[in-house]
């Protein structure tokens, strides 16, 4: 079993400034009852106080019944609920750690490619500057392009016709 261990301070102040404020109230009431369990554990000693068994077998004149407690005090065993918690906390800590990283290694790749996105509409004309083929040139994947890809307006995907309506168009017209 494991014996009694040093409580680890907790952060209160770290803890308070990580929770939102509509929780400032359920963490004063833990925070309250958390000193009174730890001040009402600390008030006892780890081990049960030494007696002096010489004195009690002067003053106790049944014989042997000294002898017997004093056999059971010394037997006795408080256990200690074991730890099977902090090896998971550890490890959902690695594991947290582990996602973190990922994240901030993605965060970085993303931060480079639009530091390159803003570089390149820098080095664009204002776009009140711009004629319909710069702003084509510039961007190819959503200019109109009336010649080589005709829409209908107001030229949103949703409103333009399928190929299945052409074909369609075409049955009913021969």
């Amino acid at each position: 079993m494991a014996g009694r261990r040093a409580i680890k301070a907790v952060n209160w102040a770290s803890l308070a400034e990580r929770i939102p404020e509509s929780e400032k109230n359920t963490l004063a009431a833990f925070k309250a009852k958390y000193d009174q369990y730890f001040r009402s554990v600390q008030q006892y000693p780890e081990n049960p106080p030494k007696l002096d068994w010489a004195f009690y077998k002067k003053s106790v004149p049944v014989s042997g019944l000294v002898d017997k407690f004093q056999k059971e005090y010394e037997s006795l065993k408080i256990n200690y609920p074991e730890d099977k918690y902090t090896a998971q906390i550890d490890a959902q800590a690695k594991d947290i750690e582990a996602h973190i990283k990922k994240f901030i290694e993605e965060s970085n790749q993303r931060i480079v490619e639009n530091e390159q996105e803003i570089k390149k509409l820098e080095g664009l004309l204002k776009y009140g500057q711009m004629t319909m083929e710069d702003f084509r040139d510039a961007h190819p994947d959503i200019a109109l392009d009336p010649i080589n890809n005709p829409t209908m307006w107001p030229h949103t995907p949703e409103v333009q016709p399928s190929e299945d309506d052409a074909k369609e168009a075409q049955e009913s017209s021969h």
